[in-house]
């Protein structure tokens, strides 16, 4: 297998990236200088990073063109939850060989990111290490709209949540099983995971009716809890309204959906169900906040226990 070095890696697989989106995005120094150089006026401006490692965010046999797209929308994913649209991404890569196959497709990755949303890639670094992780720096804008964070929920807000929970897992255990002969839905699942779709336009419109958001990165239960401990609140669900695929506990408590978890004033409800038809989202009023600290689903007013509540790196 041919290898390279690092800098030639730099110049002809990433210095080039996106840049045909640089005049849009307000970009003025792009890949090759130490930093790159960012002016927006009248602009709020949103800023968020998110590492992904082999053997914990993917598994360790996944091929770089999917480890590339997916780290890229994990970490945009942040951007979405605060209302805030895309305006550029840096990537940092560190793996265990330089071998050219491989990172030609890792960039191919990032291309098809940077095509799909628009985006220029600012920069980034490469290294060697014992491992492969990809650290991706990203930045938003508010452009007129509000930033939707966790500690916005008021007592008898609506719970609501994008999507189909549980899909991602779903495909995660397809592809470490290497199943062959996948069925259309398999496919959908498997395809949730590796892309997950980010709702950037139907987040910012939301941002007007929401009073707290948060993606579901690492189970619902789990991320609803950060909105409640944020706002010192609690939340009550309704497992019969919350839409899922597979078991209800991994549905609710492994992550990896990257949907949108919000909550709304009940009085906002008409405005919400709008937005269902005009961004063509499934969106599920799933509970309620209260005011007692703690979160819990119920099965037909009785408690549902699970073993756990979310996706800890320090616990998993």
């Amino acid at each position: 297998m041919k290898e390279t070095d690092e800098f030639l890696i730099l110049k002809e697989f990433f210095k080039d990236l996106g840049n045909q989106y640089f005049d849009s995005s307000g970009l003025l120094i792009g890949p090759g200088d130490d930093a790159g150089m960012f002016s927006e006026k009248d602009q709020e401006l949103i800023f968020s990073t998110d590492v992904s490692v082999s053997g914990v965010h993917f598994p360790e046999n996944l091929d770089s063109q999917a480890i590339a797209y997916r780290a890229c929308a994990v970490a945009a994913s942040d951007i979405a939850a605060c209302g805030g649209s895309l305006k550029w991404i840096s990537i940092s890569l560190t793996l265990e060989t330089n071998e050219k196959a491989w990172i030609k497709g890792f960039a191919q990755g990032v291309i098809d990111f940077v095509e799909t949303y628009k985006v220029p890639v600012i920069g980034g670094d490469l290294a060697k290490g014992k491992e492969c992780s990809v650290s991706v720096g990203v930045c938003g804008a508010l452009d007129g709209q509000n930033f939707m964070k966790r500690s916005g929920a008021k007592d008898s807000d609506d719970v609501y949540v994008t999507g189909n929970l549980g899909e991602a897992y779903l495909g995660l255990n397809l592809l470490t099983d290497n199943k062959k002969d996948l069925s259309n839905i398999e496919k959908l699942w498997i395809d949730k995971y590796l892309k997950p779709k980010l709702h950037f336009e139907f987040a910012q419109e939301l941002s007007n009716f929401a009073n707290s958001c948060i993606d579901v990165s690492d189970g619902l239960i789990g991320d609803l809890n950060h909105i409640c401990e944020m706002s010192s609140l609690g939340a009550s669900l309704d497992s019969d309204k919350i839409p899922f695929s597979g078991e209800l506990e991994k549905a609710l408590t492994w992550g990896d959906d990257y949907e949108l978890c919000f909550t709304a004033a009940a009085s906002k409800k008409e405005e919400i169900n709008r937005l269902t038809d005009l961004f063509g989202i499934k969106i599920s009023k799933i509970g309620c906040i209260e005011k007692e600290k703690n979160v819990k689903v119920l099965k037909e007013g009785t408690p549902i226990t699970f073993e756990q509540t979310g996706y800890n790196h320090f616990n998993a």
